[in-house]
C-alpha cells in the first residue's frame, strides 16, 4: 500500500502526451490548446471610441462649458476622411475609429446639441473613453499559451487573431468496462441479489467532463476469460481502459490477475487511501489501465485523484491535478488515522469565507448520500480528527455547485 502522492507520481509519470491535431474553429470549444496563440495584429488596430458622444480635442475644452462646430460623424467600421482641427468636434459611435487631431471622447449624455454646434458641459481629459490602439494586444505578442481549455472566451481571441483553424490535443477514447455478476444496466429490474450498474454512467460522465470520449465495453460477469477478453479487445481500439470491480482480495476479485495474463505492467493494487485503498494501476503495450474499486463514491474519488490527472497530461493541459482550498469546518469530523480520507462533504462560502461540513453517508457505496456534497473534505493520516472551527484542506467537485 503506498501514499497517495506517490501513487500520483508514478500514474503521471506513466502516461504520454497525445498527439496534436487541426481542428475547424467552430469544432475547437472545449478542446485542449496545442500551439501558442500569437496576435496578427494590434488590437484594437485603431484608437476606438468607448462611448457614442463626440470626438474632441481636448485643450478646447479646458475652459468649458465649450462650444464647438460639428463637422462630421463616423460610425463603427467607417473613418472619418479629415481631422479635427481646432474648435471643431465629430460625432462619433462606441467601436469606431477616432479621428486624427482628436485626443478624447465626451459621451452624448454631458452634451448639449444646438444645430451644427455641440456644447461640453465638463472638461474632458486627453484620452478620456478612448481605447488605445495595442493597448489590448500587440502584433506578435503570445496572447494564449499552450495546454489551456478553450473556452468562450479563448474562441473570441482565436477568432479575433484570424485563426480558423487551430492545433489542439487529439479526442482520446476510453473503454469503461464494468466487472461483477451482480450487475445489471439500468433498464434493467434487478431480480435478487443484483444492482443496477451506476459505475459505467459516471464514469462516461467523468469522461466528457475531462474531454474524453468514454466507450461503454458493457457489463462482464466475474468470469476471467471473458473479463481477459474485453481487456484485450478494449486495448485494441481505444486509447486505455478504465475496469471498476473485482480489485480488492476475494476469491472472484479477478481483474488483477486478467491483467497480468494478457500481459500488462502492474505498477501498484493498493493506496493508502479512505474511500479507494484497492486502486490499481497498469500499462500495457504504452496504453494505462485504471482498475478501481466497483463501490461508487470510490470510483469517483480514484477517478478524480489518479485518473483525472492522467487524462490531463496525455492531454498536453498546463494543470493537472485539481486544486484543493482551504475551509473552514463547522462540525468535527473523524476518521482511521491509517489512511488518507476523501469524505463526501458541503461547502459554501459567507462573507468571503469558505465554511465545510461533512454530509450524511454510510460508506463508500452511498451514492444517494454522495450526491448530496459538492466536495471533498481531506483528513491526513496521523490525525485522528478535525474539530469545529479548525482549518481544513478541500477538494471541490468539478461538477458540484457552491452555495
Amino acid at each position: 500500500m503506498i501514499p497517495v502522492e506517490d501513487a500520483q507520481e508514478i500514474v503521471l509519470h506513466n502516461v504520454v502526451v497525445s498527439d496534436a491535431e487541426g481542428v475547424p474553429l467552430a469544432e475547437a470549444f472545449g478542446r485542449i490548446l496545442r500551439q501558442p496563440i500569437r496576435a496578427d495584429m494590434d488590437l484594437p488596430p485603431f484608437d476606438r471610441a468607448m462611448m457614442d458622444g463626440y470626438a474632441v480635442r481636448a485643450e478646447d475644452t479646458v475652459r468649458a462649458p465649450a462650444r464647438l462646430r460639428v463637422v462630421g460623424e463616423v460610425l463603427a467600421g467607417m473613418t472619418f476622411s479629415g481631422a479635427v482641427a481646432p474648435g471643431e468636434a465629430v460625432k462619433i459611435m462606441t467601436g469606431a475609429v477616432v479621428p486624427p487631431g482628436a485626443d478624447a471622447v465626451e459621451r452624448v449624455e454631458k452634451t448639449e446639441r444646438e444645430g451644427e454646434w455641440v456644447i461640453l458641459r465638463e472638461p474632458v481629459r486627453p484620452g478620456q473613453h478612448i481605447t488605445p490602439r495595442g493597448s489590448q494586444a500587440r502584433e506578435g505578442e503570445i496572447v494564449l499559451e499552450p495546454g489551456i481549455r478553450i473556452g468562450p472566451a479563448e474562441l473570441a481571441v482565436l477568432a479575433s487573431f484570424g485563426y480558423a483553424e487551430v492545433q489542439v490535443a487529439r479526442r482520446l477514447t476510453f473503454g469503461v468496462l464494468s466487472t461483477g455478476s451482480e450487475l445489471v444496466a439500468a433498464d434493467a429490474r434487478p431480480s435478487s441479489g443484483q444492482i443496477r450498474d451506476s459505475n459505467g454512467p459516471t464514469l462516461r460522465a467523468c469522461l466528457a467532463m475531462a474531454g474524453v470520449v468514454g466507450q461503454p465495453l458493457g457489463i462482464v460477469p466475474d468470469d476471467l476469460t471473458l473479463i481477459e477478453r474485453s481487456l484485450r479487445s478494449a486495448l485494441e481500439r481505444c486509447d486505455g481502459v478504465i475496469v471498476t470491480g473485482g480489485v480488492s482480495m476475494g476469491e472472484a476479485d479477478l481483474v488483477k490477475i486478467a491483467l497480468h495474463r494478457i500481459g500488462a505492467r502492474v505498477f501498484f493494487e493498493r493506496v493508502r487511501l479512505h474511500p479507494g485503498k484497492p486502486f490499481c494501476f497498469a500499462t500495457c503495450e504504452g496504453k494505462p489501465i485504471f482498475a478501481l474499486p466497483g463501490n461508487p463514491v470510490s470510483v469517483v474519488v480514484t477517478f478524480l485523484l489518479f485518473v483525472l490527472p492522467a487524462l490531463r497530461r496525455m492531454l498536453g493541459c498546463r494543470e493537472e491535478r485539481l486544486p484543493l482550498i482551504e475551509a473552514t469546518v463547522t462540525e468535527d469530523a473523524t476518521h482511521s488515522i491509517e489512511r488518507r480520507s476523501y469524505l463526501p462533504a458541503l461547502v459554501w462560502f459567507s462573507e468571503g469565507q469558505a465554511f465545510v461540513r461533512r454530509v450524511p453517508w454510510e460508506g463508500s457505496s452511498d451514492l444517494v448520500g454522495f450526491a448530496r456534497a459538492n466536495a471533498l473534505l481531506v483528513l491526513p493520516e496521523g490525525v485522528a480528527s478535525v474539530r469545529a472551527g479548525e482549518r481544513a484542506r478541500v477538494l471541490l467537485l468539478p461538477w458540484g455547485e457552491l452555495r
